[in-house]
């Protein structure tokens, strides 16, 4: 998602000096190139490594791999349900799409390397699946499963009415339309969009420094996340992931996109209550 303009430097100077060391190499297992490296988060239900022990990205919980026609990639499904009460957040959508009751809804955030034309790697979808909400996250586990990870994405949103993002009419929708034109996929999935962000502008613009997702986190639903990982760093822990196989700090950026789509919901269901 989009921050401040510091962020924007930050970021794109991280995927520059990704960019200058060379594509990585899967068989090679040298040292991390990113700062700060250390042992996978506990919480949130990821499994945590000691700090000299590698970890296996199949090895995080609720991890598998999924293929279809267009090749393999990674599943990571949760279970949300004890997060936000669906019925509260079903509701919350109807009001703000201005729909009929009881829509299909589906929270969509993205994971990329770059601001455009660079490889999409996670994409979080939450949505209400027998009475409960759930979380499927799909990681693309290296540059070549992207293909795979964009055509099982528009099979999984394509059933749902309505999308819900944050800032995605400017970034996540136009960004997965662009790497599936990149991939030669046509996606099928065109529900309608709930960008929460231009919601949030109309609310709080006024009386808020800005309606960055994380500051919203903070005035509006009273909490501060506690060893997130920034949105700058997110492609070199990537590609660092890519090159060593070890998932320790993309775990941080798993649990990252789990918390935008929570955190979505959460402040839905404060707009809608306004």
């Amino acid at each position: 998602m989009r921050e401040t303009d510091r962020d924007i430097r930050d970021r794109i100077a991280a995927l520059k000096l990704a960019l200058r060391e060379g594509a990585p190499d899967r068989r090679s297992r040298g040292s991390s190139r990113c700062p700060g490296r250390g042992r996978g988060q506990g919480g949130d239900g990821f499994r945590a490594a000691p700090d000299d022990a590698p970890l296996a990205v199949g090895d995080i919980d609720g991890a598998r791999e999924v293929e279809c026609d267009l090749g393999r990639c990674l599943l990571i499904e949760r279970d949300v349900g004890g997060l936000v009460d669906p019925g509260d957040l079903g509701e919350a959508v109807s009001r703000l799409a201005k729909c009929g009751s009881g829509p299909r809804y589906v929270f969509l955030d993205l994971e990329t390397t770059g601001f455009s034309s660079t490889p999409l790697f996670l994409a979080g979808a939450m949505f209400e699946k027998d009475g409960v909400l759930a979380c499927a996250q799909l990681l693309a586990r290296d540059y070549s499963e992207e293909r795979a990870l964009v055509g099982m994405l528009d099979r999984l949103i394509g059933g749902f009415d309505i999308c819900v993002t944050f800032n995605g009419k400017s970034f996540d929708i136009p960004y997965l339309r662009e790497r599936a034109k990149y991939h030669r996929l046509d996606l099928a999935f065109d529900p309608e969009h709930l960008d929460i962000l231009y919601h949030a502008r109309r609310m709080w613009r006024d009386s808020l420094p800005n309606c960055r997702l994380t500051t919203l986190e903070r005035h509006i639903l009273g909490r501060r996340r506690s060893g997130d990982v920034p949105g700058w760093e997110v492609p070199c822990i990537y590609h660092d992931f890519v090159h060593t196989d070890d998932a320790r700090r993309l775990v941080g950026v798993i649990r990252h996109n789990l918390m935008d789509v929570v955190s979505m919901a959460e402040l839905l269901i404060c707009l809608a209550e306004a």
